[in-house]
This record gives structure tokens, C-alpha cells and sequence, in this order.
């Protein structure tokens, strides 16, 4: 496959050792507090229904990339492994912008490669909080266009441009999707385990956090659970990693 690119002089952030941002140990409520109108309805799939009950869970410390992997870093894993490039790298694409159309599996592989895993589901929203109990999103309880990118029809942005969280973290809310570790329960929460939970072992969907450029702002919420099938690839997913332990 051609792989065409845009000039590495428009990439406007190093990827480094220094983009993994130590996120430390600690407990928080995971799950949605607040009640909302879907809460008493019946539509199947339990969409915005799923993150309830909300359950104290401790994490251990660990790293996670302060940006979603970019394409300027997954074209250096590319051309590494000879691993498959993204189908729509057919034509240019801006490097700082994060990667996407790239399944479950390319994700972990990557990860791997970078000597890292995929962030468990407790582990993305813990950090996705920042150290703030109880908010909607990372920074508050409501977000406009001025601190994620979602509900527009054009497309994810660079990665960095909206402030980061208290963690240091950028675009938790918004921009893709991020794949998770964990396979999909919609009734994981009511049987989870509390500590440093890895979600069920098996299942048919894999869970994606933060919503992207294309969701409503309640899809971008810090609990907000989506699930896809691990081999989809489509434009609005994309991915961090996680290091552990934290050195």
C-alpha cells in the first residue's frame, strides 16, 4: 500500500518518554452519579444506562500518554513492523492529528510495541477525571467547543489544541473514541471487582471512553460507555496507551 504523508515540518508535538504522564494511585466513584431522563426508559441496547451503579474503585499507579497517538507516531510503528497502515493513508494526512480507522488489535499491537497496553476502563476514567470527583466532564460540569472537539461533522483536530485535565492530559473528552482493554458487560458494573478491575474475560464488544469529534456532548461525558466490535475501523476511534507500573 502507498503510504502518503504530509511534510513532518507540520508537526507541531514531539512524541517522547516525557508524553506519558504519571497518573497516581488512588480511589474514585466510578460510574454516573447524577440521574437523567434515560434513566427511566426502556429502549435496548441500555445506551446511557450502563454506567450506573456507580462503585468505589482504587487504581494503582501507572502512565498514560498525555496525547492520543498520532499518525506521525504510528507511521514510525508502521514502518517499523511492517504492521498494515490505516486504509485512508491512501492519500495525505496531517501527522499531528490522531490516528483512527485502526481496529482493537492494531491498537494493542501498537502498544505493545511502544512497550505499553491498552488502559483498562477504570483506569481511562480515573484518569479522565483528573483528580475531581463527581463532575461530568474533565473540567466541569458542561463544555463547549473552547475545551473539546465533538459534535461537528468535519472531523478529529490536532491533538493538544483544548486544555489538558488536572492530570496534564489532553483531549480525554472528544476529538476519538479511545479503545479500552476491556471487553463489554452492561451489567459489569453491578459485579465488578473494586480493585484495579480488568473488566470481564471474555465478550463480543470492546469498550471505547471520551466520545470524538462526532458525538453529542453526553457522549463525551468521563462515564460514558460505548461498545464496538474489536475489528471495527472507522473514522472516529482511535487510541492512547497506558505504561505500568508508574517508575
Amino acid at each position: 500500500m502507498l503510504i502518503a504523508c504530509a511534510s513532518l515540518a507540520s508537526v507541531t508535538l514531539a512524541y517522547a518518554a516525557d508524553d506519558r504522564v504519571v497518573i497516581p494511585a488512588g480511589s474514585f466513584n466510578m460510574g454516573r452519579s447524577k440521574s437523567t431522563a434515560d434513566d427511566k426508559t426502556t429502549m435496548r441496547p441500555k445506551v446511557l444506562l450502563d454506567d450506573r451503579p456507580t462503585r468505589q474503585v482504587s487504581i494503582s499507579s501507572f502512565r498514560l500518554d498525555r496525547y492520543e497517538v498520532t499518525n506521525h507516531k504510528y507511521r514510525e510503528f508502521v514502518k517499523a513492523t511492517g504492521h498494515r497502515a490505516p486504509y485512508h493513508w491512501s492519500q495525505p494526512v496531517a501527522e499531528d492529528i490522531p490516528v483512527y480507522n485502526v481496529s482493537w488489535d492494531d491498537a494493542r499491537d501498537f502498544c505493545q510495541w511502544a512497550g505499553g497496553r491498552l488502559p483498562t476502563e477504570a483506569e481511562w476514567e480515573y484518569a479522565a477525571r483528573g483528580g475531581k470527583e463527581g463532575l461530568d466532564y474533565p473540567a466541569g460540569d458542561k463544555i463547549d467547543a473552547k475545551q473539546a472537539r465533538f459534535n461537528v461533522a468535519l472531523g478529529p483536530v490536532a491533538v493538544g489544541k483544548f486544555p489538558a485535565n488536572g492530570y496534564g492530559l489532553y483531549d480525554m473528552a472528544g476529538n476519538v473514541s479511545e479503545w479500552t482493554a476491556d471487553w463489554f458487560d452492561g451489567a459489569y458494573y453491578s459485579r465488578g471487582e473494586n480493585a484495579d478491575p480488568k473488566g470481564p474475560a471474555t465478550g463480543d464488544y470492546r469498550v471505547i471512553r471520551g466520545g470524538a469529534w462526532s458525538d453529542s456532548a453526553r457522549r463525551v461525558t468521563v462515564f460514558f460507555r460505548n461498545w464496538v466490535r474489536p475489528n471495527q475501523r472507522t473514522p472516529n476511534i482511535g487510541f492512547r496507551c497506558a505504561y505500568s507500573p508508574a517508575p
